[in-house]
Parts: structure tokens; C-alpha cells; sequence
């Protein structure tokens, strides 16, 4: 049933630019999310399923399909509809993002790496100083905040509740610091 009500999107994906990139987007997808049946499916199937279940994939779909004509893509938003606390802002946003429980987030960094993970409630954003640049296999974590003209380098990773407000070098792991802990004997 999936495939039939999603043969439009996808006949338009086929057929964009950003493609390639939805289709890695899809795979990503499949990866990340515990569902071991979907891995077996054709990638028409698989993005089916996609389009039906996770708002969050609509809403990058969506996203990739930004240079499409307005009265395109404002059909497809009623067909299809994103999550609508999840705004994707970013000049570029490399192939394989994965959005879990996308609620609440906001990324509108300068450039998101490829096979990124964010998760629900992350906040990435400018200052009056500029946005961040996010690398390559960097997840977020659940209420993270990156704000500013920072880096954050490949493969980190920026832990749940963590604020980050300086260069993260590639590898790292940053988590907040213990609030409200009691020391005793």
C-alpha cells in the first residue's frame, strides 16, 4: 500500500537532483531505525516505507527538495506532510543525515558532513558572529546545543544536554558537565 501512495514522491525523486542523496538518505534511514525487515526491501520499497512512518524522513525529503518550483513543492507538503517542529536550514547538508524523534530541532548550520545523526530537541545555530559547520559522522544528542562560528570536527560526538560553543576536535566526545551531583560517603 506504501508503494502506491508514494509512487508520486517518489517518481519526483527519481528524477531531482537531489536524488542521489535521498536515496543515501534512505538507506541512512534503514540503517539507524530497528527495523531489520525494511533492510530486504527494494530502495522503491524501502522509501515507501519511509515516506508513510518516520515524519522526520518527510521532512528531509522535503528539505532536498528545496530548488524545486514552489507549486511543486507546496503539493507535495500537503501530500506528504513533514514534522513540523523540525526545520532544516542549512546551506548544505551532506548525504545520509538521520533525524530520530526530530521534535523540537533546529539545524541551521553553515554545513552538515555526510551520515550525520541528530536527535530530538538539538539546536544548532548562529550567533551574531556566524553559524556552526558540523562534520562528517557527527551525532548529536538528545537537547544539544551548537551555537557560533564553530567547527565541529568528524566523527564527534556532542552528548545529550551538552552546549558547545567552541571548536570540537575530530573524535571528541563532549558531554555537560554533572549537574546537581552530591558527593557523599
Amino acid at each position: 500500500m506504501s508503494r502506491v501512495l508514494t509512487a508520486p514522491l517518489w517518481w519526483v525523486v527519481e528524477r531531482a537532483a537531489a536524488g542521489p542523496y535521498l536515496r543515501r538518505d534512505a538507506d541512512r534511514f534503514a540503517e539507524c531505525l530497528p527495523r531489520p525487515a525494511w533492510s530486504g526491501l527494494s530502495p522503491r520499497a524501502r522509501f515507501g516505507r519511509l515516506v508513510v512512518h518516520p515524519p522526520e524522513f518527510r521532512s528531509v525529503v522535503h528539505y532536498r527538495l528545496t530548488p524545486l518550483p514552489a507549486v511543486l513543492r507546496w503539493l507535495l507538503r500537503r501530500a506528504y506532510p513533514p514534522l513540523p517542529t523540525l526545520h532544516i536550514g542549512a546551506p548544505h547538508v551532506g548525504p545520509g543525515l538521520f533525524v530520530e524523534h526530530g521534535f523540537g530541532t533546529v539545524l541551521t548550520a553553515a554545513s552538515v558532513g555526510e551520515d550525520c545523526w541528530v536527535n530530538q530537541g538539538v539546536t544548532v545555530g548562529h550567533t551574531g558572529r556566524g553559524q556552526p559547520v558540523i562534520g562528517d559522522r557527527v551525532r548529536l544528542g538528545a537537547g544539544a546545543v551548537v551555537v557560533g562560528p564553530v567547527h565541529v570536527g568528524d566523527g564527534a560526538v556532542v552528548g545529550a544536554g551538552a552546549v558547545v560553543r567552541s571548536d570540537v576536535p575530530a573524535g571528541a566526545v563532549v558531554v555537560p558537565p554533572e549537574a546537581g551531583r552530591l558527593d557523599r560517603p
